[in-house]
Order: structure tokens, then C-alpha cells, then sequence
């Protein structure tokens, strides 16, 4: 086995990661290769201070680019050890995906491949047809398995409450010029390599508020085609035990493999995350019929019309070159180093 992953091999990898989706588009990850371990360092150009304050939706992102990475490297044939880092000598490394011998889950993720490109964020109006029960519950497992649960809205006052807490985040939103500012960054017009493009934003909602989140940043993004949306949409909210950069990293990981379990069960999805975006509405996102559990996305999922992919990052401008190893000082007879000697 040589020393680090042929040039193809690093390629497919990192198309695979850069695939994956973020907030507002901003793919704000690079990556690393040491010997067969993937890096996964975190942009820090490319965050959102006020949109994302305490940096949940950026760790999101990168959790969903290193599944992303997990599910190539089981297509290449590899199997995967992925790793939390916290260490603060190197604050941009948040994770490493080591590849490894095939493992019992390499056939699984393999599974999901062909649809790492075919995932789509799609804000479109969706049918009437429900979601079959056995694609429910294999969702729910799929969330399980990355340590997630994954909590159907059946109810519709729980649906409307969700819908509720999405309107009033957009509210605040709207009233905040920090967020309306970086908004008009990452948001609308023509975009060629990252950011939401005005054709992907979808129509507004002819009936009031939608349960999708209408993203205009400008005017004329505003100006855009009415559609009516369906009036009982599907609705699950991702969630974890626990609520710190670990178990954001997880969650990602864990949204990210149910998107593209959807897509390969012929699933449109969108997320709502503004209400999760606050403090003093995420609490109300929880069942309070339910065990509590922190709430880390809301997914919509059902059937709508195909949609084209959003821009990304060529490969090169998130890859990060391995620094020079430090060569020490050479050594004189008596074991002292020579630098200064003439």
C-alpha cells in the first residue's frame, strides 16, 4: 500500500465532499491530506457571524462533507474511521476520515454513492403523495445509525407549530441588518461557484407562509413566480442527545446520510433551519409530548419536480497543501546540532 491515495483516488474524494450541502451554500470546509487520513478543516472566511452565531449550521456542514467523504471512500473500496478533533494548537481541524480495510458498513454506504450528486435542495412545491411508512421508518433507522433521531410531525398542530416558529424566525430575520447583509452575500442573482442562486430559491408561496424558507436577499429576488405549496407538508426534525460541536458533527453526518437514503428512495427534501438559527425559538421545535432532545435541523421531504444542482468550488480551491515536515539540525560528533558553525 503506498504512503498517501493516488491523484484519482484524492480527486473523487473531494468531489464527493464538496457536494455536500451547507448553509446558504457557503461550502465553507477545506481539506487536508496526511498519508490516508482526510483532514477536514473548517473556512473560517466563509462563516456566518450573525446568521450563525455559535457556528451549529457550519459544523452541520462539515459533518454532512465528511459522510460525504465516508460514502466515496466506500465506493473506492475503502472503509472509514472518522474522528472528532478538538485540539487547540490546530483550530480549524474538526475532523479526520482515515481510510482503512472494508468494514461492515462499507456495503451500506456504497449503497448511497450514486446519489452523492444527484441530491438535490429543492424548494419547490411538492405533491399530495405521502411518504410511505416503510420509507419512514427506514429514515429513522438511517438517522440512528450516525447516533440521530429522526422525529416524524404527524400531528397537525405539530406541523403548524413548526411552521409557526419557522415564520417568526424569518420575522427576525428580516428585522436584523447584519443578517440581511450577509444574506446578500451568499444569496441570489447568478452565482457561478458557490452561494443560491436565484433559480434555486423556488417560487413564493401564493397562501401565506410555506413550510420552505424563502431566502430572498433583494428585491429582485423577491420579484419571483407565486406557486401554491402543498398544504400539509412532511415534516421530521433531526436531533441529538446532546448540544455541542461533537454532537453538531454528528448531526451533519447523520442529515446528510438521511438526504441521500431519501434521494435514493426517490425523495425531494429541503431543510427549515431559522428557527433552529435562534436561541429563543429552538426550544419550542421539541414535542412537549416527547422525550427532550436537542434539536439540530428540520427536514421537509416528499415528491417534487426535478431541479437543477447549486454552483460549487472547483477541487483546488478547498484543497490544502500538506506543509513541508521540519528537518532537524544536523547532528555534530558530540551530538550537538551544527546550525552557526562554520
Amino acid at each position: 500500500m503506498s504512503t498517501t491515495p493516488a491523484g484519482d483516488v484524492r480527486d473523487e474524494l473531494l468531489r464527493a465532499a464538496v457536494a455536500a450541502p451547507s448553509v446558504h451554500n457557503t461550502q465553507p470546509w477545506q481539506f487536508r491530506f496526511r498519508g490516508w487520513v482526510v483532514e477536514v478543516h473548517r473556512d473560517r472566511t466563509r462563516e456566518l457571524p450573525a446568521e450563525d452565531p455559535d457556528r451549529r449550521m457550519l459544523f452541520l456542514s462539515l459533518g454532512a462533507a465528511a459522510l460525504n467523504l465516508r460514502v466515496a471512500a466506500a465506493r473506492l473500496g475503502y472503509g472509514t474511521d472518522t474522528r472528532t478533533v478538538l485540539d487547540r494548537s490546530r483550530p480549524d481541524l474538526v475532523a479526520e476520515v482515515e481510510l482503512l480495510a472494508p468494514g461492515p458498513e462499507t456495503e451500506e454506504l456504497r449503497a448511497l454513492a450514486p446519489y452523492l450528486h444527484l441530491r438535490r435542495t429543492n424548494r419547490q412545491p411538492y405533491g399530495d403523495r405521502r411518504v410511505p411508512p416503510e420509507i419512514r421508518s427506514l429514515l429513522e433507522l438511517t438517522a440512528r445509525v450516525e447516533g440521530a433521531e429522526l422525529e416524524w410531525a404527524e400531528a397537525p398542530a405539530r406541523r403548524r407549530w413548526l411552521q409557526l416558529a419557522s415564520s417568526d424566525a424569518g420575522v427576525l430575520d428580516d428585522l436584523d441588518p447584519a443578517r440581511s447583509a450577509e444574506r446578500r452575500r451568499w444569496v441570489g442573482g447568478a452565482r457561478a461557484g458557490d452561494g443560491v442562486p436565484r433559480s434555486a430559491l423556488g417560487p413564493r408561496s401564493e397562501r401565506g407562509a410555506a413550510a420552505v424558507r424563502d431566502m430572498a436577499a433583494t428585491p429582485e429576488d423577491e420579484n419571483r413566480a407565486v406557486a401554491t405549496f402543498e398544504p400539509q407538508p412532511q415534516l421530521a426534525v433531526l436531533s441529538t442527545r446532546h448540544d455541542g460541536r461533537v454532537d453538531w458533527l454528528r448531526a451533519g453526518q447523520a442529515m446528510e446520510r438521511v438526504l441521500l437514503e431519501a434521494t435514493a428512495q426517490g425523495l425531494s427534501t429541503s431543510l427549515l433551519n431559522q428557527a433552529i438559527e435562534h436561541d429563543e425559538l429552538r426550544w419550542l421545535i421539541n414535542d412537549p409530548l416527547g422525550p427532550w432532545r436537542r434539536p439540530q435541523t428540520i427536514i421537509r421531504f416528499g415528491y417534487g419536480p426535478l431541479v437543477p444542482p447549486t454552483p460549487r468550488r472547483p477541487i483546488a480551491d478547498v484543497l490544502l497543501a500538506c506543509p513541508e515536515p521540519e528537518v532537524p539540525p544536523k547532528q555534530g560528533s558530540d551530538g550537538r546540532g551544527t546550525e552557526g558553525a562554520s
